[in-house]
């Protein structure tokens, strides 16, 4: 299975930072809202090896518990339980655990079977509201000991299983079930039809810059951060995106203003025996703006630099700013890079003051390299 994508694992190491864990030893001296127990209690249930894990962190962040259950303190095996604490609905759970590798996945008929049996125990009445929806090949990590203790990770091929709701409110699963029926994860996913039309158009508009980007299947997810301090105009963007994942891109759309916030291209090759110039790069990155955001017109060039590598091969940095909607006193910093080939390599927003010095930020890029040429 491939590495958690970039963006995302930097995103969400981000939210683990900034949430404040509840540390315990015994897995019953942390008290969880009678709703969070009873789901929580419902899994360790239905899958009885977790109940073997006895050391327990309890995090509480932006509305949700987060349950980790470890054999041993940051190692594996491991399960990660996420539930909502308003409704007790179960977010996210997955199990990593000691099992042998295998090619040979479960029937549809077997996986489809299971994977309802356990949303039915776990999710009781609520189950109503959804639909079996269609099962997608996959394969999942897992971690093996050695006879020497050390351990070694391996793959084994899987079947997810979907289950949508037309309810606006609760989350499509993904179930992921093995070839002996045991059940691995449960996944919140969204579907095109949950998504608001100018998040679609966003990522259509990309696709139509870098047609290479089309190339699925595209995993996606909703981020909504409604922590008082995402309203701070420095964090305002992070408050609510969605996520497409895939061995090709991530790409980070606000769910608010429909805006590209982040855009990660994996294995672009960004060397090249004839280099563009700056100023081409700063051309490439203005047209890429004007394909990918539907009134470009608003967003206006500040500086560009080179980023210094070792290498020195790391394309050109070209920044374009917008006034922040909420507050005129801030600014939305978009940063395209554009390799030396003149392809786009990644895009990051981030918020700055009005009055950033954004010409001496591009030169600081450059720095290291400008010493070593001296």
């Amino acid at each position: 299975m491939k590495k958690m994508s970039s963006t995302l694992a930097v995103l969400i190491a981000a939210t683990l930072m900034s949430s404040t864990p509840i540390w315990a030893k015994d897995k019953d001296s942390v008290e969880l809202p009678n709703r969070v127990k009873e789901t929580y209690e419902e899994v360790l249930e239905l899958v009885p090896e977790i109940q073997k894990y006895e050391n327990r962190e309890v995090e509480f962040y932006n509305g949700i518990y987060t349950i980790t259950l470890e054999k041993k303190k940051r190692e594996y095996p491991s399960a990660t339980i996420e539930i909502d604490k308003k409704t007790g609905d179960i977010v996210y759970f997955e199990h990593i655990s000691n099992l042998e590798q295998s090619s040979n996945p479960p029937s549809d008929e077997l996986a489809k079977e299971k994977a309802t049996e356990f949303l039915k125990e776990l999710l009781d009445d609520k189950f109503e509201q959804y639909q079996f929806d269609s099962i997608k090949e996959d394969a999942i990590h897992i971690r093996n000991d050695n006879e020497d203790g050390s351990q070694i990770d391996a793959e084994r091929d899987v079947k997810r299983v979907l289950f949508t709701t037309e309810n606006n409110n609760v989350l499509n699963l993904g179930v992921v079930v093995d070839t002996e029926g045991t059940i691995h994860s449960v996944l919140p996913f969204l579907t095109e039809e949950k998504l608001d039309q100018k998040i679609r158009k966003s990522v259509e508009r990309v696709f139509e810059a870098i047609p290479e980007l089309k190339e699925g299947p595209y995993k996606m997810m909703r981020r909504d951060r409604n922590d008082e301090r995402f309203k701070i105009p420095e964090l305002s963007i992070m408050r609510d995106q969605i996520f497409y994942s895939s061995d090709n891109a991530d790409i980070v759309i606000d769910n608010i203003t429909g805006e590209l916030n982040h855009l990660t291209i994996h294995g672009m090759d960004e060397k090249s025996n004839n280099p563009i110039s700056k100023e081409v790069a700063k051309v490439k990155a203005a047209q890429f703006i004007q394909q990918v955001i539907e009134d470009s017109e608003k967003y206006k060039f500040v500086a560009l630099g080179t980023p210094y590598s070792e290498a020195n091969d790391s394309g050109t940095a070209v920044g374009f700013t917008t006034p922040l909607p909420e507050d005129e006193r801030y600014v939305k910093h978009l940063k395209v890079y554009v390799a030396q080939n003149g392809k786009i390599l990644s895009v990051r927003a981030n918020v700055e003051e009005e009055s950033f010095d954004f010409e001496q930020h591009y030169k600081d890029l450059e720095q290291p390299l400008a010493r070593e040429k001296k």
